[in-house]
């Protein structure tokens, strides 16, 4: 959507800061919201026959949601956008098994996506034995280097 315009036009916005829903436009430049305008005052920007006008009256728009207790997997990841969660934040679970989907572009059907690594427990662990998703750990020299570990999985 490179150096492209775009109007979605008549829609109702819920403004979370001011707890207001208006009909409103928004103007899209390159893919990213350039102006949000309350219809009343789109007169004159009306004729700009250049840019593309979607008329969304009956539809409502607002922010993306976050989602900040998740066990996600790629294959119901997409799930999330289409009840209009945008990021989630998965709560602990294996960085290597994540990456395609925390590396993914905004482009992709899946939300973005912040995740812990494995789950640092003692024994015997609230899932039994060490798994990809967690980790049992019996000293604190030993949980210093795996948070180094998981440190070093991020940079």
């Amino acid at each position: 959507m490179k150096d492209q315009a775009l109007i979605l036009d008549h829609a109702q916005i819920i403004d979370v800061e001011t707890g207001l829903i208006y009909s409103a436009a928004i103007f899209l430049k390159d893919g990213l919201i350039d102006r949000i305008v309350k219809v009343d005052d789109t007169e004159g920007i009306q004729s700009d026959s250049h840019v593309k006008r979607l008329d969304l009256k009956g539809t409502y728009i607002l922010p993306g949601l976050i989602d900040m207790h998740v066990h996600i997997k790629e294959s119901f990841a997409p799930l999330f956008p289409a009840s209009g969660v945008t990021t989630v934040r998965n709560t602990g679970g294996n960085l290597t098994e994540l990456d395609p989907m925390i590396k993914a572009s905004p482009a992709s059907p899946t939300p973005r996506v912040i995740s812990a690594d494995r789950i640092i427990d003692g024994p015997p662990g609230l899932w039994g034995e060490t798994g990809p998703w967690s980790i049992n750990i019996e000293t604190v020299e030993a949980a210093k280097k795996e948070v180094e570990r998981q440190v070093r999985a991020w940079c």
